[in-house]
């Protein structure tokens, strides 16, 4: 069979009934997982699930491989803001407590105290590597599986890797998450401007007298009501206690599976010089902690193409370009690949858009893809978001991820023999397979 009759393979109505089937089921599973935050059990054993079912259903082997990651990192460092913010309250009001050099300088301290620790807290929140080493580690796993038509290693081989994520997202305290989060945006940076407002005023005027009594009401009160505001939106708005964490519906991680099963099951549809590879990152919403991983211990995938499966919590399909907080551009190649894909199975697809400030802070925290792009390696992100997923949602992002895998057969170029690639500044591999745990 050659690649273009490859390309324009159609997915029988039995492989669609087979995948809707193991979805049902295992989406059901994955349930049980509820609290898989970063670096807990609840993770752990969710990975264990993923590598259990993947080798029931391919008799391929699936590893766990450990990394280190910071479960503080990236959403779980958020309610350090409200503490921080609590700390500083205390330092401003303990300043009324002295004289008027003593105050002033009290005063300065709970303002550079706000201000370099809201700094070094956000910059934690947007994932920042550099000042993660003053948060705690814990161990994560991805979870990797890999197959092929081929096993000469002497072939130039070309690699497509078919991604998801298993960790979940960090909740509120509150159920109703959305109000949560309005409040957070609205009153958050109120409050903030309150507090180094009345800082500097109180460096200024003072509260000695005339009209002592009034200037202390004035300064004492106002900041209060709104402080007490930003510091509960902030402690609540993402909790770092798993009962609290969003429950993943888990159909993302069914698409990525069955994908690549569909392939495993099927090697001899496989190019002879193509290795498909299956990776369930954990971790993802520390920072992309796992994809971080997954990157430097394996740098021999450096010149992949790989497609994340991301949120599949709707019925619009939807895919990354770029990411415009870190001002990183995603596959030009593997966005027109899906695109294309789409339009061929007739699915309405469209990028998300980054253009406007509320669009570019709705993607504080980016997308698989981001850590990819990040080393240079080509990646975009697949996904399906709305209101409610309808009858035809999951086969039909099972389609497009298994039509884009065909598709690649044909716009991956063949690596020549002879030919070279630019290798990766990936650093010294942190990740240990784990053949049984």
């Amino acid at each position: 069979m050659d690649i273009d009759s490859l390309s324009k393979q159609t997915i029988s109505n039995e492989d669609i009934a087979a995948e809707i089937d193991f979805t049902a089921d295992f989406s059901r599973e994955l349930q049980r997982y509820k609290g898989r935050l970063t670096g807990t059990a609840q993770e752990t054993a969710c990975a264990r699930a993923i590598r259990s079912r993947l080798e029931a259903e391919t008799d391929t082997p699936v590893r766990m491989e450990a990394f280190k990651a910071k479960p503080a990192l990236g959403r779980g460092c958020f309610f350090m803001l409200g503490i921080w913010f609590l700390l500083s309250y205390a330092l401003y009001y303990v300043s009324f407590a002295g004289g008027r050099l003593v105050g002033i300088l009290l005063t300065l301290v709970a303002l550079f105290n706000f201000a370099i620790g809201s700094v070094i807290i956000l910059l934690l929140f947007l994932g920042n590597k550099k000042l993660s080493g003053i948060l705690s580690d814990e161990i994560s796993y991805n979870v990797v599986g890999e197959c092929c038509k081929n096993r000469d290693r002497d072939v130039k081989e070309r690699v497509i890797v078919i991604a998801d994520h298993h960790d979940a997202v960090q909740g509120s305290i509150l159920r109703d998450y959305g109000l949560i989060r309005r409040l957070t945006v609205l009153l958050c940076p109120i409050s903030a401007a309150v507090f180094v407002l009345f800082c500097i005023l109180k460096m200024a005027i003072g509260t000695e007298s005339p009209d002592a009594s009034v200037k202390i009401s004035v300064f004492t009160v106002v900041p209060a009501v709104l402080g007490v505001m930003g510091v509960v939106a902030t402690l609540f708005h993402y909790s770092p206690f798993a009962r609290h964490a969003k429950i993943p519906n888990g159909l993302s991680i069914c698409t990525a599976m069955a994908t690549y099963a569909y392939f495993a099951e099927q090697p001899e549809l496989l190019p002879d010089d193509v290795r498909l590879v299956y990776a369930s990152f954990g971790g993802e919403n520390s920072a992309h902690s796992g994809a971080e991983a997954f990157i430097k211990a394996h740098p021999e995938f450096h010149n992949a193409a790989v497609i994340c499966i991301g949120d599949v919590s709707g019925s619009e399909v939807k895919i990354a370009e770029y990411d415009p907080i870190r001002r990183l551009e995603f596959s030009t190649q593997l966005t027109s690949s899906v695109s294309g894909v789409a339009h061929e199975q007739g699915v309405e697809i469209s990028t998300i858009p980054h253009r406007t400030l509320l669009q570019a802070l709705s993607q504080l925290h980016g997308y698989p893809s981001t850590a990819f792009a990040k080393h240079n390696v080509r990646s975009t992100t697949l996904m399906s978001l709305g209101e409610y997923v309808d009858d035809k949602t999951e086969s039909r992002m099972f389609k497009l991820a298994v039509g884009t895998v065909f598709r690649l057969f044909d716009d991956i170029p063949v690596q020549k023999d002879g030919s070279s690639a630019t290798s990766l500044n990936l650093g010294q591999a942190e990740m240990r397979a784990i053949s049984s745990k």
